[in-house]
């Protein structure tokens, strides 16, 4: 039985389809943050446990073969909104995790790391060893849990971290906070894509599908090529600017599309990763293309689904401003009576 914690989130939902297909069982330890309506397709395969990671119970681990460690706040706004959050989830509840499973003997265990790391580099395109830039409490909380894990690393412990570029493509538990969906959403909605500070700023990208297609490598990979590796997950590196005008040239046959470019303040992130050590140790290369992943979902808009767009559960800051005010309101209620 394959653990996946955070299951229920954008790129959970796809890895659990994913190890499914591939005829594993799977349990789900999930917050549900935002609900469950994404293994609404998959509800009757699965196990659910609702839980918090920062308060893990190994009892969890109960017949688990190997655990995908995917449960974290995921980006710089839900960090920056609650630091403690961030802290205590991205960073403690890792390593509650990992060391629950070290103490069970249960070796492989994979970490959704980020390429934000990176940080900021104007030149070259980093390779995993390249020195850590990180700009924001959201990816230094992830480098000081890799840190963490590789020093657990032993005969009893194989963790292998995944350094994701930011991700793009379709998920029953869709997001369009993440730039390429973003601009899908727009183009949909308005015909038009914004962007900003003249868009200059590199990123690396790579589409669900392959992120929870390397997870799953890495479950099967021998031990010596993965344990306690760094791999960069990239398709492709690209400059905003460029991706804004490639998403108007894919959907041309679809909707006539503009580009408004917006200039001022300079973004302080922007970074090339370089993805060859995973071909190397893996094998794989993510491969699935912006063209294929846009297509997908503008196709999937066109049916009339996921395209209510104001709904705050597509956007992880929102949703969680959402909850904390919703929070707010009860404890208020709450000393009313």
């Amino acid at each position: 039985m394959i653990l996946v914690t955070g299951g229920a989130g954008y790129i959970g939902c796809v890895l659990v389809e994913r190890l499914l297909e591939e005829k594993n069982k799977v349990r789900i330890y999930d917050k549900l943050y935002f609900g469950a309506e994404g293994l609404n397709r998959v509800i009757d395969k699965i196990e659910l446990i609702q839980g918090d990671v920062r308060s893990f119970d190994e009892r969890v681990l109960e017949d688990v073969d190997g655990v995908m460690h995917l449960g974290s706040l995921s980006n710089d706004p839900t960090a920056e909104f609650d630091p403690k959050a961030n802290w205590g989830i991205n960073f403690e509840g890792t390593l509650k995790v990992a060391e629950a499973c070290k103490r069970k003997k249960i070796k492989r265990f994979t970490f959704a790391s980020t390429c934000a790391i990176t940080g900021f580099h104007l030149e070259g395109i980093a390779t995993e060893d390249w020195p850590s830039n990180p700009q924001s409490e959201y990816a230094r909380s992830k480098l000081e849990a890799e840190n963490e894990l590789k020093k657990l690393a032993s005969k009893d412990f194989c963790p292998i971290i995944l350094r994701q570029a930011t991700v793009y493509g379709f998920s029953p538990r869709m997001r369009y906070d993440l730039v390429v969906n973003t601009f899908v959403k727009d183009a949909f909605k308005k015909g038009r894509l914004t962007v900003f500070h003249g868009g200059e700023m590199w990123r690396p990208l790579v589409d669900v599908n392959d992120v929870a297609m390397a997870h799953i490598l890495c479950m099967k990979a021998p031990e010596e090529k993965i344990k306690g590796k760094i791999f960069h997950v990239v398709h492709n590196n690209f400059r905003i600017l460029e991706l804004a005008h490639w998403i108007k040239e894919i959907l041309r046959p679809y909707r006539n599309i503009e580009v408004d470019v917006v200039f001022g303040s300079t973004e302080y992130r922007s970074y090339r990763v370089n993805g060859s050590a995973l071909q190397g140790a893996l094998g794989f290369t993510p491969g699935t293309s912006i063209k294929d992943s846009v297509e997908k979902i503008f196709n999937i808009l066109s049916t009339g689904q996921y395209n209510d767009f104001d709904n705050p559960r597509y956007y992880n800051i929102e949703w969680m401003k959402l909850l904390a005010e919703m929070s707010r309101r009860l404890e208020k209620i709450g000393q009313v009576f």
